[in-house]
């Protein structure tokens, strides 16, 4: 049983070790958007900011900026030392993303109109 484990364990690292660097991170970016819906799908209030960033499509690099600069809400979890990470709320993901697809909408609607 130890060796099926170990042998699984060292053939999947050599899978990893075998992919690109920028393989790797489309698997990771995949991982993250499908952890992100599947917190969707059952209604869970928060996300990190790597799951927010990927349901709303952009970077995680500028969502940090936006939350940072006080644009963008996220809660702060900190320890004693200063170091966390923030969680975002779904509400405020769920607002901006329907917000979009009211845009979206309107836009159709008055393109379908000039015609």
């Amino acid at each position: 049983m130890q060796e099926q484990a170990t042998t699984a364990d060292g053939a999947r690292a050599q899978a990893v070790a075998e992919l690109d660097p920028g393989q790797m991170r489309r698997a990771a970016k995949e991982r993250t958007l499908r952890s992100a819906l599947r917190k969707r799908a059952v209604g869970v209030p928060t996300y990190s900011v790597p799951e927010a960033a990927a349901l709303m499509s952009v970077s995680q690099e500028h969502l940090y900026r936006l939350i940072r600069a006080g644009v963008f809400p996220a809660v702060p979890m900190r320890d004693g030392r200063g170091r966390g990470r923030y969680v975002v709320p779904a509400a405020a993901v769920e607002d901006l993303l329907n917000a979009a697809a009211g845009a979206a909408r309107r836009d159709e609607a008055v393109a379908g109109g000039v015609r």
